[in-house]
């Protein structure tokens, strides 16, 4: 492994390669991805929904996925990668008065902002969404451009093409600590299992572990790891093709096609900060409960797969995307609270733009400051999490 760099990226999941791409894209010098793991995006990314929308509560995550889905859409043009991609739609249903106002305050957010929102009164759900049972539904809102895409794509086309800008990643190298200078508040390398590597920046991208790594300088990253799980069943045709992601937000209950099967999510909200990302079997049936009572058709599928994987979850559900506190070269790119995958194109123009400009440009990211933790008045809620 090579013993220096210009830039090191801690963590080769979809937000890591991306900011390695776009660094290296930019002529960033020596550009170095470290992965603990033997193969990238194995963890919070190998393991979520691959869902893509833009329909938040809050203006700077819907910009940050208008950004994306901007670089979604023209991913063959710039990243000249394969890339499933399936612009279906996410439909959330409204199915108390609370939903209903909150939505209609978004949806005058997503109008000034450019998206062509629609909003379904009950009868057009039901024509739409046959498959729905509408109990409670007092509407819904649909955009077109929103949908799901392959994890593993979304990684991979990231890592090639930032090799082919002469980004360099290795797996299998654990990093075990950050160097300083000798007063302490300048990087200076990364130490590792492999050994110690110079550099004069470091970009965290380390997911569910960023408080830890964080940590050892002496910052606070308040990320906390929650576990979130999924079920896919064997092959189910009773919902014709396309239907978008479909998401009861009362339930957190969300579902899309997956693999000819149907892939069924929900948050549990008894669930406490840890690593455990074992599958809880209670509560997955709890899960299957709840998607029959929404989509009663899917009393007809059979799970085939069960797994569980870590959120990175901040307070306000937004991520940091920062300088990393008091420490010059360091930088942090994390706490996406369950929308990593889907913003990863803007994280990584934005991170370049900050690490190499001074300032990104793209998008105003002063909302997404590691300082605001500090005063409850700039914390802005995320509303819609699933």
């Amino acid at each position: 492994m090579q013993d220096s760099a210009d830039i090191v990226v801690i963590g080769g999941g979809c937000i890591g390669v991306s900011v390695a791409y776009h660094l290296a894209k930019r002529g960033a010098g020596k550009v170095l991805l470290l992965e603990r793991d033997e193969f990238l995006g194995q963890e919070s990314t190998g393991k979520c929904a691959g869902g893509i929308r833009a329909q938040f509560s809050t203006e700077i995550n819907t910009r940050l996925s208008l950004l994306s889905i901007d670089a979604f859409e023209r991913w063959g043009e710039e990243i000249q990668e394969p890339l499933q991609y399936w612009q279906w739609g996410y439909c959330f249903l409204l199915t108390n008065d609370q939903l209903v106002a909150s939505f209609k305050k978004s949806f005058e957010m997503w109008n000034r902002l450019g998206m062509d929102a629609e909003w379904w009164e009950p009868a057009e759900v039901e024509k739409r969404l046959p498959y729905v049972n509408m109990d409670g539904v007092q509407g819904a809102t649909f955009y077109a451009r929103d949908g799901f895409g392959d994890p593993s794509d979304i990684t991979q086309g990231y890592a090639k093409a930032a090799r082919r800008h002469d980004a360099v990643i290795e797996n299998n190298v654990e990093v075990t600590g950050l160097k300083l200078d000798e007063n302490g508040r300048e990087v200076v390398g990364v130490k590792t299992n492999q050994g110690d590597v110079a550099c004069s920046k470091v970009v965290l991208c380390t997911g569910a572990w960023t408080r830890d790594v964080a940590g050892l300088v002496g910052v606070d990253v308040p990320v906390e790891p929650i576990r979130r799980q999924i079920i896919v069943t064997d092959k189910f045709e009773d919902i014709k093709d396309p239907f978008p992601m479909t998401v009861d937000l009362s339930t957190t209950l969300y579902f899309h096609r997956e693999s000819g099967g149907i892939l069924i999510g929900m948050s549990d909200q008894t669930e406490s900060a840890g690593y455990d990302d074992s599958f809880n079997e209670e509560f997955g049936e709890q899960m299957l409960m709840t998607a029959m009572e929404r989509a009663p058709v899917l009393e007809n599928a059979s799970p085939k797969h069960k797994w569980a994987g870590l959120y990175e979850v901040t307070p306000d559900h937004h991520p940091v995307m920062d300088k990393l506190g008091h420490i010059r070269g360091g930088y942090v790119c994390a706490g996406f609270s369950g929308h990593g995958l889907m913003h990863a194109p803007a994280a990584g123009t934005l991170m370049a733009e900050l690490i190499l400009d001074g300032r990104a440009t793209s998008i105003d990211i002063s909302a997404l400051e590691l300082a605001r933790f500090s005063d409850p008045s700039r914390l802005h809620d995320e509303a819609n999490v699933i």
